[in-house]
């Protein structure tokens, strides 16, 4: 479209200058013509000049129109031929996303990831933990008062043994496993006693 409206231009531009060679050529001629009064080729040169007068306007009017449509068809052809490609870098200059970026996202993955599947068994871990730990605080508090309350007084048998656990006294280690073994037997055999009580 622009080189039409180029070619238009200089087609123009071409036919000022051959009516202007022509005029000068006539101009020429009615030098030579010196015959003729020169009152006839002052009226015909003011004529010649009002005719190139119109013919200069006519020719911006054209040039003004060609531009105005020039203009016109590229608002046309900028509207319509607008196309829209996106591109989605993840990774690059040109990526929206950082390297610094990329490593705390992982980073929060991995650990929301491992929050999520090891602290609630570590959280009831602890909790039974500290269920059992209460228990036998309770169970020896009460063993120690019932002693103290009894008149045997064998409250303080039971400080020295604490104090022998405290120390970590293999003894008592061994003593431990030897009665758990014994009272775990006397439980089996307790509970196959009942069995055979049930099935006579």
């Amino acid at each position: 479209m622009e080189n039409n409206t180029t070619k238009l231009v200089i087609n123009l531009m071409q036919n000022v200058v051959d009516k202007l060679d022509e005029v000068s050529a006539k101009i020429d001629i009615k030098k030579e013509n010196a015959k003729k009064p020169e009152s006839d080729f002052l009226t015909d040169l003011r004529n010649d000049f009002k005719k190139l007068l119109l013919q200069q306007n006519n020719i911006s009017k054209r040039i003004d129109a060609s531009n105005k449509e020039v203009n016109n068809a590229i608002v046309s052809n900028k509207n319509s031929n607008q196309t829209h490609n996106y591109e989605y870098v993840l990774f690059g200059k040109d990526s929206p996303l950082n390297i610094r970026f990329l490593i705390s996202m992982i980073a929060i993955v991995v650990i929301s990831w491992s929050g999520i599947k090891y602290l609630p068994p570590y959280f009831s871990a602890q909790s039974q933990l500290q269920i059992e730990r209460d228990n036998y605080q309770l169970f020896y508090n009460y063993l120690y008062l019932k002693q103290v309350e009894s008149k045997y007084n064998d409250a303080q048998k039971l400080e020295v043994i604490l104090n022998k656990i405290k120390k970590g006294d293999d003894q008592i280690h061994e003593e431990y496993n030897s009665l758990l073994t014994r009272y775990q037997k006397q439980l089996r055999k307790q509970e196959l006693e009942n069995e055979l009580k049930k099935l006579q």
